[in-house]
């Protein structure tokens, strides 16, 4: 048994360093760190409105929903590894081609913009819906639970890096080029420079060994019915449980700034340090799960998501938004790491990449409403409306969740019943 994380690390195989170092690059460029602090004050200054910035953000949220399926079909027939090396080069093409829009006519610079984010998000979608079922394949079963609370503990930590980077680039930038800070400039350049990375975030997948797929589970006489009610649960719960953590992820630049009049830098740092935070407390998913069991580790986590929105929405004064919004990450971080670990265990092997695809499009879809619906709730009623709405749809997937998943189901319970576990789960 590994018992401390430490030493689970240092068991780490080459396969799995190589992705986690990938996905750190993911972390400080699009995935907390500096496209995420960036995007939406970069719209801002271009004159988008909140309607509008929740219109983009949208059209990137559907692509990555109605695309993560194609995307799982894609997997199977390329292979996990292929389609992830595939997707980082979309990625940085279609972010890259983001802040370009800005010198488009002005009748085609929202779509270039819409077009260029769904390009991106396509890539990432890609990515993403593989790499959960790659490293599961790559590490052993007992490694599981620590691999994947380092991968989200990484992803926080890299954004610490990226957010700090995001919230002092346009002032560096500005400084360079003798441009105010409210001048698109200024933010376009760190735009351009984060989908770079993502190239090397690419060359870094590469490196990996490359592995022949599988034959099909039926040619092996290993064909399970199609899980369907599990794989429709869980949607349901991602769906769900993800509202609270979508209307930060996506608002919460748009709120300090526009709502509070906070400066770029004040929420580059306080973005910095909830990224910080969920760095340390993803790190503790391993024993929390160990200890009180997954279903219990996901429901408080996500019900205690729900109530870091409370404060927020009562209390307009940029330093509870900022306690409410690292609280919410740092719990969303160990809600994250134990939830990727039981949902790809409630299916057999060769159902992970459809479990993958199948949650990628409910979160996808999730992040749709919250962006379409919270743009247009924050015009016609404010911010308070949007952040106690999300509150109410999360604590509906907590109650859900619980309901459900109580008694254990799917593949997971067949292993629990079978005493074939390690004592690390």
């Amino acid at each position: 048994m590994v018992s401390t994380h430490r030493e689970a690390l240092s068991l780490f195989n080459r396969d799995v360093r190589l992705v986690l170092f990938s996905q750190a690059l993911i972390g400080f460029t699009i995935f907390g760190g500096v496209y995420t602090v960036l995007l939406n004050l970069y719209l801002l200054r271009l004159g988008y409105g909140p309607q509008l910035i929740g219109q983009v953000n949208a059209v990137g949220a559907l692509s990555f929903a109605f695309l993560s399926m194609p995307a799982g079909l894609l997997a199977n027939r390329w292979g996990a590894r292929r389609s992830m090396i595939v997707g980082m080069i979309v990625a940085a093409f279609g972010f890259g081609l983001l802040p370009l829009g800005e010198f488009a006519p002005t009748s085609a610079q929202l779509t270039w913009i819409m077009g260029a984010y769904a390009l991106g998000v396509l890539g990432n979608t890609l990515f993403l819906v593989c790499s959960i079922p790659f490293l599961t394949l790559i590490c052993p079963p007992r490694l599981r639970n620590h691999v994947f609370s380092t991968q989200v503990a990484l992803w926080p930590l890299a954004g610490f890096a990226g957010s700090l980077c995001g919230g002092l680039l346009p002032g560096l930038f500005s400084a360079l080029l003798s441009l105010p800070e409210d001048h698109p400039a200024p933010y376009r350049y760190p735009l351009l420079l984060a989908a770079g990375v993502l190239f090397i975030s690419a060359g870094a997948i590469a490196a990996t060994r490359s592995r022949p797929p599988k034959p099909p589970a039926r040619e092996r006489g290993e064909a399970t019915p199609f899980p369907l009610a599990i794989i429709l649960a869980l949607s349901l719960v991602t769906f769900l449980q993800m509202a609270a953590e979508n209307s930060l992820r996506i608002f919460f630049n748009v709120y300090m700034d526009d709502g509070l009049g906070a400066s770029t830098a004040l929420i580059g740092s306080l973005t910095a340090g909830g990224q910080l935070l969920a760095a340390c407390t993803a790190l503790a998913a391993p024993a929390l799960s160990r200890r009180f069991g997954r279903v219990p580790v996901i429901t408080v986590g996500s019900g205690a998501m729900v109530l870091c929105l409370i404060p927020l929405a009562l209390v307009a004064h940029w330093a509870v938004a900022g306690v409410a919004c690292m609280a919410l990450v740092a719990l969303s971080s160990i809600r994250r790491s134990v939830y990727i670990v039981f949902q790809q265990e409630l299916v057999p092997e060769h159902w992970r990449v459809t479990m993958s695809s199948a949650l990628t499009m409910a979160y996808g879809i999730s992040i749709a409403g919250v962006s379409l619906g919270g743009g247009w709730m924050i015009d016609a009623l404010g911010y308070r409306a949007l952040f106690l709405s999300s509150a109410v749809i999360t604590a509906t997937g907590v109650l859900y969740f619980q309901g459900y998943f109580r008694i254990p189901r799917g593949e997971y319970a067949k292993r629990l019943t079978e005493k074939s576990l390690d004592k690390d789960v």
